[in-house]
């Protein structure tokens, strides 16, 4: 027999438990004072001691076993918790007993507490259940899982990386400001003001994001200035896209190559300002996006490019998505 607990420790509005195994049907009713249980919700009471102390609790018969809701003070529920160990319950956690082993379904529910957004949990969910079917036989044969689906698996705890990289001076620092909505990096007409690698975390169609500002690359003879570099070097090697955003009034001679073999976003930032010509404006082709990170034009519109490369297809309601395990 065993005691779960569904609910955390700690008070709270309501705990929950579970009463499983043999013996847990005989052992409920001998401190039951209610109805007959069913799949419906009963009202009653549960006799914690000899002496008649009783706790009101809405009890309920699921497929896992007795299920009972009472009010979330933790004195009630150690109470509850004694009760039936003095029976021989065994207590486990609700993670070893429902998300033990490596299975869809124990993935799922193990990460469900940690999922960052209502999206990321709705899929979550979603997995659970379908798996849950499948293995009762409830659901039709499995179709292959979209390749695009796989990579989504990875990220529904842990956010997507996207670097932002460039020149120095080229507005890093400024447009992760204007992504997040508040002032996370320190910006200075100076070049090499960000000498270490700045992040700050959101959500882009509900999926989790996390921006970093890096160094920006140019010769310089500065320690510091060098180190902040080599950092944005490796966390090149790390993102799983890097938006390198162009300084448009700087002739394109004088720019830094863009880094090769990264999944890359090109943006032309500081279009706001006059002596811009269309083509620096238009950019260079057609998947270039020109930016003001000032006046916040063409920001939503790379935001929209961001989420599209990180997630080029949405799973359907009921659709197989691989989880990772994290």
């Amino acid at each position: 027999m065993k005691f779960i607990r569904l609910t955390p420790t700690g008070r709270g509005a309501v705990a929950s438990f579970l009463l499983c195994g043999d013996d847990a049907d005989s052992t409920f009713a001998l401190h039951w004072q209610g109805k007959l249980l069913d799949e419906h919700p009963r009202w009653g009471r549960l006799q914690l001691t000899d002496t008649g102390d009783c706790e009101e609790a809405v009890v309920h018969r699921t497929a896992d076993g007795i299920e009972m809701h009472v009010h979330g003070g933790e004195q009630v529920a150690s109470a509850i918790e004694s009760l039936f160990q003095r029976h021989g319950a065994v207590c486990e956690t609700w993670q070893d007993h429902f998300a033990g082993g490596t299975s869809q379904r124990a993935l799922a529910l193990r990460l469900l507490p940690f999922a960052p957004t209502e999206r990321t949990a709705q899929i979550l969910l979603d997995q659970y259940k379908r798996d849950t079917h499948e293995s009762r036989g409830l659901c039709p044969r499995p179709e292959p899982v979209r390749p695009e689906l796989i990579e989504l698996g990875k990220h529904l705890v842990e956010p997507f990386r996207v670097v932002l990289a460039g020149a120095s001076n080229a507005g890093k620092s400024s447009l992760l400001n204007a992504i997040l909505g508040f002032q996370r990096s320190l910006v200075h007409s100076l070049p090499g003001t960000t000498r270490d690698v700045v992040s700050g975390q959101t959500a882009l169609d509900g999926f989790p994001v996390i921006f970093f500002d890096t160094a920006g690359f140019r010769e310089t003879g500065d320690d510091l200035e060098l180190q902040g570099i080599d950092r944005s070097l490796r966390s090149l090697a790390d993102a799983d896209l890097v938006v390198w955003v162009i300084d448009s009034t700087v002739e394109e001679s004088q720019r830094p190559a863009c880094p090769t073999g990264a999944n890359v976003i090109l943006c032309y930032n500081k279009i706001d300002i006059e002596q811009i010509d269309s083509k620096k404006r238009a950019g260079d082709c057609v998947a270039d996006i020109p930016i003001s990170a000032l006046t916040g034009e063409g920001i939503e519109a790379l935001l929209e490019a961001v989420i599209c490369r990180l997630v080029p297809y949405s799973p359907l309601p009921g659709e197989a998505v691989p989880i990772a395990a994290v």
